[in-house]
């Protein structure tokens, strides 16, 4: 008969994020988690296999939190314009009160493993592509409402609106002041213009 788990999953996998995202992958050990997340080998093991689906598991639930977060902030009654210079400042927001100067994990998950980890590179292309279609919907519908003059595709402008993101993203893991970013915002949306 199995033994019942004494500990909670979802509130070690939170811990578990937590690790990885201030550490890495490849900087936090079997030790750097059994000590961070008050469980043993053996239950880690037990309950997520290795390292590697732990880490998996918790790139997944920081995905769903994060995803849900912004596709709620996207589909919105604002116009289009607003919805996606709200978009970009809540970024600049998140950015800025990042004091230990973490980025987004998932934008770290693409630079530390996506290129060498096909579990994490899927994870991270299908982020990508939600974020890219929504932003191609909410950019072609103000281009139908005259919002927006630009006449490139909806799916060009929304991959260079992903890609400012991310450059936010990584660049706030430096010292970068507010009115740089700023100016990163106005300019991202003038390619709108």
């Amino acid at each position: 008969m199995a033994r019942k788990k004494s500990f909670d999953e979802i509130d070690v996998l939170h811990k578990a994020l937590q690790l990885f995202w201030r550490k890495g992958y490849n900087a936090t050990s079997i030790q750097d988690l059994v000590d961070e997340l008050g469980i043993n080998r053996a239950s880690l093991y037990d309950t997520w296999g290795d390292k590697h689906n732990l880490y998996v598991a918790a790139l997944k639930l920081y995905r769903q939190s994060t995803s849900s977060r912004l596709l709620n902030d996207i589909r919105s009654d604002m116009p289009a314009r607003q919805v996606i210079r709200s978009l970009l400042e809540r970024i600049v927001n998140d950015v800025i009160l990042d004091k230990e100067k973490k980025g987004c994990f998932l934008v770290n998950a693409t630079t530390e493993l996506a290129n060498c980890d096909m579990d994490i590179h899927q994870m991270v292309d299908e982020n990508r592509n939600t974020i890219i279609e929504v932003l191609a919907e909410i950019i072609k519908e103000g281009q139908e409402k005259g919002e927006f003059r630009s006449q490139k595709s909806p799916q060009a402008l929304a991959r260079f609106i992903f890609n400012s993101i991310s450059g936010l993203r990584v660049v706030g893991k430096g010292e970068v002041s507010l009115d740089e970013m700023k100016e990163v915002v106005d300019i991202t949306l003038s390619a709108l213009d």
